[in-house]
């Protein structure tokens, strides 16, 4: 899932600089445990005969794909979810795509944080539905805010999108009270609520999902490619009900791509039944904290930055630099950084930030070289670029 500019088109380097230090996307850090997970996953499926279970489409998942998805599920639903409700799909992208589609559609609005995940908006471009900012606060969502846009806008407002564990690109955690204060709200408007977990396995610890404070109208979305690896383009959904996960998603199977590639399904349920992806998950998380901690020396007049396993930070520019000036700045000094307004939905409150992802540099090195030329830039204090 690429980051997109505020126009709606990937943030790439200028043709100068063609091998630019990324830290505009988000995925996790390399885990050594991938390779030898691919390895000895090839080598198992050639010992069997692979080419017929992988020949035909997936649709909703086979029955294995969804026991491993349930059993995977469960680490942060609490137990298992019933095998009918859960779906298989080609990312979260695509499970959103399928539910603006038959829940917002064109005319309606979505409701979602006032910062959001950059592909949203083309998304709903795509399908005539106006998007509607929602007021945060640190912990995410503000349930006065959303009241309040509820109200204003009646029946025109159909589904909140959000993100309410390690938001992106805030990293704002909602607290148990703030999940049941946005569920009322939803259930006092009749709000659909599409939760975005991706992020969700990451910590050692968290809240429970919002999806269990009003399972009657939330679809859980938990998504790999965040959590464990880029090269799993792959998210499991969780839907109110059998019927309506089956009903929603069934009549798209000929006219959209959310159907999962049978490879990476049957790549994800092995790693799912076999404990590897256990076994990535816990690399990701440590050597996220390891990059945390280089951040920290390399930037130290940035705040602490919270949700000590997330590895992407959302930084305050200082007031010497407007935000186009730095972010051209750093392509310049061969790092692309993802520019704040390009999550902005309806407000400014991007416009004095930038995020860094940790997570795509391959070695600690390269990691290294662009954090110190971040810091070098900031400390410049915009003598580089044009100032305010």
């Amino acid at each position: 899932m690429n980051d997109l500019s505020k126009t709606g088109r990937p943030i790439l380097p200028v043709s100068h600089n063609a091998n630019p230090i990324d830290f505009g996307r988000n995925f996790p850090p390399p885990s050594p445990v991938v390779q030898r997970a691919l390895t000895e996953t090839f080598a198992d499926f050639g010992a069997a005969n692979i080419a017929d279970a992988i020949r035909f489409p997936r649709f909703m998942g086979t029955l294995s794909d969804r026991e491993a998805g349930a059993m995977w599920l469960s680490r942060r639903l609490g137990q298992k979810p019933s095998l009918e409700r859960v779906l298989l799909a080609n990312g979260s992208q695509s499970v959103l795509a399928m539910l603006m589609a038959r829940f917002v559609k064109p005319g309606g609005v979505l409701l979602t944080e006032e910062l959001t995940y950059p592909a949203i908006k083309p998304l709903s471009s795509l399908f005539g539905i106006e998007l509607r900012a929602v007021s945060m606060d640190a912990e995410g969502v503000d349930p006065v805010s959303l009241e309040e846009v509820c109200v204003e806008l009646g029946d025109n407002a159909r589904a909140l999108y959000c993100m309410p564990t390690l938001h992106n690109p805030t990293s704002a955690t909602m607290s148990e009270a703030r999940r049941a204060d946005i569920a009322t709200v939803a259930r006092r408007h009749d709000l659909w609520l599409f939760e975005d977990d991706i992020y969700g396995v990451l910590p050692e610890k968290a809240p429970p999902p919002l999806s269990l404070y009003a399972p009657e109208r939330s679809w859980y979305i938990l998504g790999l490619s965040k959590s464990l690896a880029a090269q799993l383009r792959l998210a499991y959904v969780v839907g109110p009900n059998s019927d309506i996960s089956q009903n929603v998603f069934w009549p798209g199977v000929r006219t959209t791509n959310w159907m999962v590639a049978p490879l990476v399904a049957e790549v994800a349920s092995h790693w799912l039944t076999n404990g590897i992806g256990s076994e990535i998950l816990q690399s990701v998380r440590a050597e996220t904290l390891r990059r945390r901690a280089l951040a920290s020396s390399i930037l130290p007049r940035m705040k602490r930055f919270p949700s000590e396993f997330n590895y992407h930070l959302w930084i305050d520019l200082p007031e010497a630099w407007q935000l186009d000036a730095f972010v051209k700045a750093a392509l310049d000094a061969g790092v692309v950084v993802g520019p704040g307004n390009s999550f902005a939905v309806n407000t400014q409150q991007g416009a004095r930030k930038f995020r860094i992802g940790l997570g795509v540099p391959s070695d600690q090195d390269e990691l290294v070289r662009g954090l110190k030329a971040v810091a070098s830039i900031l400390d410049s204090g915009g003598r580089s670029g044009v100032t305010r």
